[in-house]
């Protein structure tokens, strides 16, 4: 996950470039490399390499969660967890304030944290989990202005704190060498650095100061603040970002296909484009969105002249955003989400799921090879929404009809080669 940057430039890459091995016999590619100033700018066509029987598939492996029995296997709201080297999950449950950890077959082990502030505790919204190379745990804790660390024991070990000053935290990641990134917003408020020039993406030291900045992704359009009131602009676009293990970065607004990647020298190596056409946001999906809005609100027992009053508070983008999430998987492939439409959502919300409007992602996501050519689509369950990738495994929450939530590990096949 991640944004913004020193454009310097590196390599000059040739025109022609030899299939990736790993997709065997896939068919030649349609699309183009050219070379832009030492960067190589990959345009995409909507014709996929992969062929009848060279499709990457997943299945479901593990499941962990339960509507009703013991506790530990019950989720209010989960949130980005990581899996140590042994195969131990660890999962944030942002409601009840703690971690849970979990064998790799879905055995409960232990908690760590617990609601407060006191050493080891968490604040309402610790959504973030990064397990070090040493097996520490790390817990981001916007709402006590720190970070908390604890032994892979579970025990705490102390905390750094959170410099708001320098701008929000918006997202974390942990890369490979074990140093925590966030991507900070500015805020126009007392006390909190506006910066209007973008969401810098940062590097902490274990003291929490800033000590690096790695990018400057553009700032994100959904929320603005006028006067004392907070207005949310739905499908505005957002900066989207992931780190891959050698440390190069993966950057865009979802507004525009246009993928940018930084190597690990910071300086931009590659720009990954596909023809893909934004959609228009019509009134009818306006429509559609305030009236799931207004039954959700009505189902939490918010009067209905107050959610009126919110919902004037709402405008929208003219399209929807033409990408989701971006990840990095095997055989440094990009994985690049689609994204539902209002109609989808609705249809979704039917079923009984809760409806997030922010949240437009689809099961299906385009892979993309080591340089950035289209390979094809990998379609994951329905309402499963991917976390975290550990070689050929993939860990993310899946909600059933009824919204309950729980962790789910899918197993990715290959094609032959």
């Amino acid at each position: 996950m991640n944004k913004r940057s020193k454009f310097l430039i590196l390599l000059l890459l040739a025109l022609a470039i030899p299939l990736l091995q790993a997709c065997g016999d896939a068919g030649a590619w349609e699309g183009t490399i050219t070379d832009s100033a030492g960067v190589a700018v990959v345009h995409n066509t909507g014709t996929p390499m992969w062929g009848s029987g060279d499709e990457w598939t997943v299945t479901e492996d593990l499941k962990i969660g339960s509507v009703a029995g013991e506790r530990e296997y019950q989720f209010g709201l989960l949130g980005l967890f990581d899996v140590a080297a042994d195969g131990t999950i660890f999962a944030p449950d942002v409601q009840a304030q703690e971690v849970r950890a979990y064998d790799q077959d879905g055995n409960y082990l232990r908690t760590l944290g617990g609601p407060g502030s006191g050493p080891g505790e968490l604040a309402l919204g610790a959504a973030f989990v990064f397990v070090g190379p040493d097996g520490e745990v790390v817990v981001p804790d916007l709402g006590n202005t720190r970070v908390n660390r604890y032994a892979p024991s579970g025990e705490p070990i102390g905390s750094f704190p959170i410099q708001i000053e320098a701008g929000i935290p918006a997202l974390f990641d942990l890369d490979s060498s074990g140093r925590l990134i966030a991507q900070l917003r500015g805020l126009a408020v007392p006390g909190v650095a506006a910066l209007e020039d973008g969401d810098p993406l940062v590097v902490y030291d274990t003291t929490g100061v800033v000590v690096d900045t790695l990018a400057l992704l553009p700032k994100g359009q959904t929320a603005e603040i006028v006067g004392e009131q907070v207005r949310a602009r739905l499908f505005a676009p957002e900066p989207v970002w992931e780190l891959d293990a050698a440390g190069s970065i993966f950057y865009a607004m979802n507004d525009q296909y246009k993928i940018f990647v930084n190597g690990p020298d910071g300086e931009l190596t590659r720009i990954i484009t596909r023809d893909v056409a934004a959609k228009p946001v019509s009134e009818a999906d306006k429509e559609a969105i305030f009236d799931l809005m207004r039954r959700q609100y009505a189902q939490l027992g918010i009067p209905a002249a107050q959610v009126e009053q919110g919902l004037q508070t709402i405008t929208f983008s003219e399209t929807f955003p033409v990408f989701g999430a971006v990840f990095t998987g095997p055989e440094n492939t990009l994985w690049v989400q689609r994204i539902q439409t209002a109609s989808d959502m609705a249809d979704e919300a039917e079923e009984g799921v809760e409806f997030d409007p922010q949240d437009l992602g689809s099961p299906e996501w385009e892979v993309f090879d080591a340089e950035g050519r289209y390979l094809g689509v990998v379609t994951f369950p329905e309402r499963f929404s991917p976390r975290r990738m550990k070689g050929d495994q993939i860990y993310g929450v899946w909600r059933d009809e009824f919204d309950v939530q729980y962790i789910m590990r899918v197993k990715l096949t290959q094609g032959p080669s």
